[in-house]
C-alpha cells in the first residue's frame, strides 16, 4: 500500500473513533444533567429505569430516570433536601408535577416514587424548564424528572 492510502485510512479511523467517543459523552445522562442543570451525579449511582418523550426540534419534552445506589452519603450531600411539598411553575405540589409527568410518559405505577419515603429538591429555569429530584433513602433510589418547555 502506498503512504497516501495508509494516511487516509488512519484519518478515517481517527474521525470514527472521535465520533464514537463524542456520541457516548453526549448521550451520557450525567453529562446532560451537568450541562442543563449544573448537577453532578455521584459516581456510585446505577440507572435502573429511563423513559422520555421524543424531543422535538427545540428539545422540549419530559425525561424520567431512576437510579439506585449503595451508600447515602454522596446523595445526601447533593442538595439541601426538603420534606415539604411546594408549588412548582405549573402545579400546586411536587407530587402533582411528578404524577402528571409520569402519566404523560405512561410510566407503570411500579416505577413511581414512594412519596411517603421521599425528600425533594426542585429547580426551575428562566425558560420555564423544571427539574425535580426525589430521594428515597429507605429504598436507596433517586428519581429525576425533567420538563423542558
Amino acid at each position: 500500500m502506498n503512504k497516501k492510502i495508509i494516511l487516509i485510512m488512519i484519518v478515517i479511523l481517527t474521525i470514527s473513533l472521535l465520533g464514537i467517543i463524542g456520541y457516548k459523552i453526549l448521550n451520557n445522562y450525567s453529562y446532560v444533567l451537568k450541562i442543563n442543570w449544573n448537577i453532578e451525579l455521584p459516581k456510585n449511582l446505577k440507572e435502573i429505569y429511563e423513559i422520555s418523550t421524543d424531543a422535538n426540534f427545540h428539545g422540549d419534552g419530559t425525561r424520567y430516570h431512576i437510579f439506585t445506589y449503595q451508600e447515602d452519603e454522596q446523595v445526601q450531600d447533593m442538595f439541601k433536601w426538603t420534606l415539604n411539598e411546594q408549588e412548582t411553575l405549573y402545579y400546586k405540589s411536587y407530587q402533582e408535577f411528578v404524577d402528571d409527568s409520569l402519566n404523560k410518559l405512561n410510566v407503570p405505577s411500579t416505577n413511581y416514587p414512594n412519596y411517603a419515603n421521599s425528600q425533594y429538591w426542585y429547580n426551575k429555569k428562566d425558560d420555564n424548564s423544571e427539574i425535580i429530584i426525589l430521594w428515597d433513602s429507605l429504598e436507596n433510589k433517586l428519581y429525576i424528572i425533567e420538563s423542558f418547555l
